[in-house]
Parts: C-alpha cells; sequence; structure tokens
C-alpha cells in the first residue's frame, strides 16, 4: 500500500459510509500542475506516458486539443485563469508579481455566490516572496489555505494556513496536498465546493519519487525537433519529467476515487490543466516564455457528467483566458464586467454557438525578447515587440514547427491577414504593441 499522508487516511472509512448532500450548484475542482505541456497526455497520444487516472478523466469528460497559454511563464498565466484577463490587462506582466488588488477573480465571485472556496499548493500571485505567507486579505475570495507564494520543491516544502507559521509538508508534496485536499472534500457542508488544487510536478527539479522513477531514458521516443546534439540530455530530464507526471497522475485517481465515494463524481466539475508547457529542449533549447507549441500548449480535460458528454474530443482553439468565465457559466454564476475571455460552456455542453477562431498569447512584455503570437486554424504567427514577423508555421504540415516560412515571399497575403487579425486582438484586450 502506498504511503500517504496520515491525515489523508484518518477517517477513510467514515468517509466512504455517506455521500455528501447533493449541492444547488456544481462543485468545481481545479487543478493546475505546473509546466505540464499540452502533447503530454495519453488522450494527446503521448507515447511515453503512463498516466491512466488522466486517460480515464478524458474519457469520461472532453479532451481540449488545441488550448493555449496566454502567456507561458507562471504569474502571468496564473494572473489570465484566475481573472479571465490577458495578463497585460490584469497588471501581471512579468514572473513573481502582485496580482493588483482590484482585479476581480473567480473565486472572488464563487465565494459571493455561496461557494466553499480552497486553495492548496503553489499560488505565485503574492510578489517575489519564497516560500512566502500570503495574509488573508490578499488570498482572492478563497477561505481554507493550505499554501504559499512560491517554491519548487517537491520534498521537505512547507505551506501556511491562517497564521505566519511554516507548515511542514511531509514525503513527496503532491502525495501531501492531495491529503489535505481530501480532507477538504470530506468536509461536510450545504454548499457547493470551489477547490484549486496546484501542483508544483512537474516543474524541475525533475526528480520523482522512487515508486515512480521508472521511465528508461534509453526507450523513450522523443520528438522530431528535439535536436541530435542534446539528445542526451533531453531523454534524462524527461525521464525524470514523465516519473513526475506519473505520480500527479496517481494523486489525480486519489482524487477522482473520492469523489465517486462520496457520490460527488456527478455533481463536480473536474479540470486538469497547466500553466504553461515546458520545451525539454525541443528547438533545442529548455525553458519557458516562448511561442513554439511544447511552451504555449497547455493540457486541459474538463469532466462534468451531468452537461459534457464523455469522450469528446475538441479540437477549437481555447486560451486559458476563457477559462473563468466557461467554469463560472457552468457553476451557475454570472461572469463579472471586464473578463476579456470567450464563455465556451454552450460550446461543450452541446448548446451549439460560433466556435473560437483564433487564440492570442504573449511573452516576454518588457524584455528583449518581447513577442506576440496568433493562431488560427493551422497557421501561427509570431511578431516582436515592434510587430515585425519573426515566426510563420503551418501547423498541420509541419507541427513539430521546423520550417519558419516568415521570410516566405509566397507566404506574404497571409502573413498580412494574420498581422491584421493580430492587431484587432491587441486593440480589443488593450494591449498597446508595435
Amino acid at each position: 500500500m502506498t504511503n500517504f499522508t496520515r491525515r489523508s487516511l484518518l477517517g477513510a472509512a467514515a468517509g466512504a459510509a455517506f455521500a455528501a448532500p447533493r449541492p444547488s450548484r456544481p462543485n468545481l475542482l481545479f487543478i493546475v500542475a505546473d509546466s505540464w505541456r499540452g502533447q503530454a497526455l495519453p488522450s494527446a497520444g503521448d507515447p511515453n506516458l503512463v498516466a491512466p487516472n488522466l486517460a480515464r478523466l478524458a474519457s469520461e469528460g472532453v479532451h481540449c486539443g488545441r488550448a493555449y497559454t496566454s502567456y507561458p511563464v507562471c504569474c502571468p498565466s496564473r494572473a489570465a485563469m484566475l481573472t479571465g484577463k490577458f495578463p497585460h490587462a490584469a497588471g501581471v506582466r512579468r514572473n513573481h508579481s502582485l496580482l493588483p488588488l482590484d482585479q476581480e477573480t473567480m473565486s472572488a465571485v464563487l465565494k459571493k455566490a455561496g461557494y466553499r472556496t480552497g486553495y492548496i499548493g503553489k499560488w505565485h500571485l503574492d510578489g517575489g516572496e519564497n516560500p512566502g505567507f500570503v495574509p488573508p486579505a490578499r488570498r482572492r475570495g478563497f477561505d481554507y489555505w493550505a499554501a504559499y507564494n512560491v517554491a519548487h520543491r517537491h520534498y521537505g516544502s512547507v505551506y501556511y494556513g491562517d497564521a505566519p507559521v511554516p507548515i511542514q509538508a511531509e514525503g513527496f508534496e503532491p502525495d501531501y496536498q492531495t491529503g489535505l485536499a481530501v480532507d477538504f472534500l470530506r468536509q461536510a457542508s450545504s454548499q457547493p465546493f470551489f477547490l484549486y488544487l496546484s501542483f508544483v510536478a512537474p516543474h524541475a527539479p525533475f526528480t520523482p519519487p522512487v515508486r515512480h522513477a521508472t521511465y528508461n531514458p534509453a526507450e523513450l521516443r522523443m520528438r522530431e525537433n528535439v535536436p541530435k546534439s542534446v539528445e542526451q540530455t533531453a531523454r534524462k530530464d524527461m525521464a525524470g519529467y514523465y516519473g513526475l507526471c506519473s505520480a500527479v497522475d496517481e494523486n489525480v485517481g486519489r482524487l477522482l476515487r473520492e469523489l465517486d465515494d462520496r457520490g460527488l463524481a456527478e455533481d463536480t466539475t473536474v479540470v486538469f490543466t497547466s500553466d504553461h508547457g515546458h520545451q525539454l529542449w525541443s528547438q533545442g533549447v529548455d525553458g519557458i516564455d516562448l511561442p513554439y507549441e511544447e511552451s504555449s500548449r497547455i493540457p486541459l480535460l474538463i469532466r462534468y457528467p451531468r452537461r459534457i458528454r464523455a469522450g469528446a474530443a475538441n479540437e477549437m482553439p481555447i486560451s486559458n483566458v476563457d477559462f473563468a468565465p466557461t467554469l463560472l457559466t457552468l457553476c451557475g454564476v454570472a461572469s463579472p464586467m471586464g473578463m476579456q475571455g470567450a464563455n465556451l460552456a454552450r460550446l461543450l455542453t452541446g448548446g451549439g454557438g460560433s466556435s473560437p477562431q483564433s487564440i492570442y498569447s504573449e511573452g516576454g512584455l518588457g524584455q528583449p525578447h518581447e513577442w506576440r503570437m496568433i493562431v488560427r486554424s493551422r497557421h501561427k504567427l509570431v511578431v516582436d515587440s515592434a510587430f515585425k514577423p519573426t515566426h510563420l508555421y503551418d501547423l498541420s504540415r509541419d507541427p513539430y514547427e521546423q520550417e519558419n516560412l516568415a521570410a516566405n515571399s509566397s507566404q506574404r497575403g497571409n502573413r498580412e491577414k494574420l498581422q491584421a487579425l493580430l492587431r484587432r486582438w491587441a486593440a480589443r484586450t488593450g494591449d498597446r504593441v508595435g
């Protein structure tokens, strides 16, 4: 038997003995795994990853295969998910920023609507303090708090409750945090809940627990855009990365079983996503804040049995700016004025409507490598801070982005159309670029 935290086992028999009362509105379990790229899912065809629980989640819900982050860096992306605004509009333009206190968040809206709210794990919206106690006034509507501002430790980590006293998290951090989440789910309440569970894994360091350190680097299938010159390093990093992914998957399974045991599965929207992806040596680089698919694409699995058809696959372009208005609607709660994301609830539940035709993303704001990106249909265009095209790819023919068409004269018309669309996105969202 796997040795998880002691607190997650207390009362297990009693917890399974009765079902929680059905809420008047659906619950929301929102799971974010740091640096998990969109290609790393069984339902996305990943040839390496062993993740049976995420495969189950996809088969029982919808896999959104073209989900993108609005900014492939932790803080700006996390701000976008909570506010439904692009990072430049939310006032979070780079890492280690404080989300301005006047920004409305999905969590605060759900609390006002009568939800029991909880946050567990990495926050990273309170400046640069590491690990960082976040006082209640800056928790954006989350009542239960077992979190810290920022740290990237899988073992020996700490977190905070309502007092600025660090609490030790025993063992592998996602195991412990999942134990806290299970405890939260077991609390009897007539209120629906919104629980945000924020794992650091599979963020570096790539040190999975022994039980998941089972990937053989030599047997991994590499992406075609990993150069031979870095392949050995890439294989080693990927083995650890996938081990962490499998460890997170195991804990997702614990949460799904808890929902089943408590009779909550039918009335709970479960979301699995990430703040950004990770290059892992694709294009010969290791990092984030890049417009390549490995950094900018994120996983998105959504299960809501009462309203979303099981086993659905959705290939419309989705931005994580769309999460807040979409999830608020699924919860039966009106979105506040000012959210810039699209409300995709009707599309996800089979109610019809027009699908988004493009997504807009940004990166490196205020830095020398600043960029903007538009993805429409099969094409991706990237421009620099002066609005000069730097990358153009036909993703249907070139999914690994190995043929840059930005300077190709035959693409002039297509390039100009995409530039015009990008400018319209910038104007609509208040992004002063070019």
